[in-house]
């Protein structure tokens, strides 16, 4: 009986339909942008609002401003280069780790570390820390730094708004090794993923650990640590550990280690 497949698949459609009606919209704005309760958005967030979606004026939306706080706003008018807002209810987000996690990745190729921005936000990292390792590839000039920094702070954007975080990670400038071990001292717990370590990261767990520690998780480039620096990292207080007997690619290392350290000391699982 075709007509009964036909009337199941509309039905789906218009399920799907109304699933994807429900979901409120969410947007990044810049504190600036707020002024006592109204917010204003600009630029390429609001045409999408007004000529992709097609916003209009009474719809809900909901606004993140990167430092931490939620909006829910109405909109009141709705143009392609400006959409003003009234500001309906504010909150603190509910979806930040209790671990300050800070991870240090050794420089990978533009793409890889792209991937990595955006994965290791939604994993919910307060920090990005790029260095320089002895066995990093790329070793790009000023500019390239520069432009690659301004990717990576969009890319941490845009991941916030698919995962719920109002917290943008901080992006630090690249660093020589030296430099980031010299600061690594603000943190409460040292952590370095080494391929020749033995010890597991549940030994570390151990530990009496409280709420709001700062941990810096150091992960090496492609070419991983090498022993120099490996006892230079724990000659500055870091622990060595393993992330288990297999090889992992330095992008899926970094990721796994983020997911541990929020497993065992943040709020994963």
């Amino acid at each position: 009986m075709p007509w009964m497949i036909d009337a199941e698949f509309a039905m789906d459609k218009t399920a799907v339909f109304n699933y994807k009606v429900s979901i409120m919209r969410r947007f990044f704005i810049k504190p600036s942008d707020i002024r006592d309760n109204t917010a204003e958005i600009t630029g390429q967030d609001a045409r999408h609002l007004a000529t992709v979606l097609r916003i209009t004026c009474d719809d809900t939306v909901e606004l993140f401003d990167g430092e931490g706080h939620d909006f829910k706003a109405r909109v009141e008018t709705a143009t392609a280069r400006r959409v003003t807002l009234t500001i309906t209810e504010t909150s603190v987000s509910r979806r930040e780790s209790p671990a300050h996690i800070t991870i240090a990745q050794g420089m990978l190729k533009d793409k890889k570390m792209d991937m990595l921005i955006r994965h290791l936000t939604e994993l919910g990292i307060v920090e990005w820390i790029p260095f320089f390792g002895a066995r990093s590839v790329p070793k790009p000039d000023e500019k390239r730094v520069q432009q690659r920094m301004k990717r990576w702070e969009k890319i941490a954007k845009e991941a916030l708004k698919q995962c719920g975080r109002s917290l943008a990670p901080g992006i630090k400038q690249p660093v020589s090794f030296q430099q980031l071990l010299e600061a690594s001292d603000n943190y409460d717990e040292k952590i370095a993923f080494f391929e020749k370590a033995t010890v597991p990261l549940t030994h570390l767990q151990e530990k009496n650990q409280e709420p709001g520690r700062k941990f810096i998780v150091l992960i090496g480039p492609e070419g991983g640590f090498s022993d120099r620096e490996a006892a230079a990292a724990e000659d500055h207080g870091f622990g060595t550990f393993t992330l288990g007997p297999r090889i992992l690619r330095a992008e899926t290392a970094s990721i796994t280690a983020c997911a541990l350290v929020q497993h065992f000391f943040g709020d994963l699982g």
